[in-house]
């Protein structure tokens, strides 16, 4: 069971959303002195008051990672693409279609493709079945990250989730690693695994290639 937000944690919530006393109340259905002693400790939020506050603050983190994203991917800041909910490519960052080039395909021909379509024009429809057992999907992902070996170049991609009232509602993904492979003319995937969202110190591996031994960086397998 959670524990009673106390008078400084509800101080925060209200904060971080930005929002006064009185507007809080307003959300809650309560008059702004209700709110000021709830901050202060003189009463404590009724259980389903309570509940509202954490939906609250659950609903700003969502908002807050999609901005974030939205972010990272319009302002360049590292090879990024984003996914809608039905894994539709939707944008992807200037160094994201650099990454798409040295692969051999033209980033404008893959806007509005599906990541199943994807994996079947690279033949490699085997890793939507990886998809679906990590829990990306549902919720019980909190990254699912897979490495390359594009004739040689190898580059490690993280998907986090993008959620809203907890469903999925789209997909950040990045390259977070890039390094080389030996020389080599195939197109595989050479690892598969992901982060569950109750055990963050985990990381499962779904699929090894004849090449994961050489995945680099901080993803690499053991």
């Amino acid at each position: 069971m959670e524990g009673v937000l106390d008078g400084p944690t509800i101080r925060v919530i209200r904060r971080r959303l930005g929002i006064t006393q009185r507007e809080l109340g307003e959300r809650l259905n309560v008059d702004q002195g209700t709110v000021s002693r709830w901050e202060r400790g003189v009463e404590i939020p009724r259980p389903a008051r309570q509940a509202a506050l954490r939906s609250l603050l659950l609903r700003d983190e969502e908002r807050r990672h999609l901005n974030r994203s939205l972010a990272v991917v319009r302002h360049n800041l590292r090879p990024a693409t984003l996914l809608d909910r039905n894994l539709r490519l939707l944008e992807m960052s200037a160094s994201g279609e650099l990454i798409f080039r040295k692969r051999g395909q033209d980033p404008s021909k893959l806007l509005g493709i599906t990541f199943d379509r994807y994996l079947d024009r690279i033949g490699n429809p085997e890793m939507w079945k990886h998809v679906q057992e990590s829990g990306l999907l549902t919720g019980d992902a909190l990254l699912f990250l897979f490495t390359v070996n594009a004739r040689g170049s190898g580059n490690t991609i993280v998907w986090e989730p993008i959620l809203e009232d907890g469903e999925l509602i789209g997909v950040l993904n990045y390259v977070s690693h890039e390094f080389a492979f030996p020389a080599n003319q195939e197109f595989t995937i050479e690892h598969v695994g992901f982060v569950p969202a109750d055990d963050p110190a985990r990381l499962i591996t779904l699929h090894r290639g004849k090449r994961a031994s050489h995945v680099a960086g901080p993803a690499a397998p053991d």
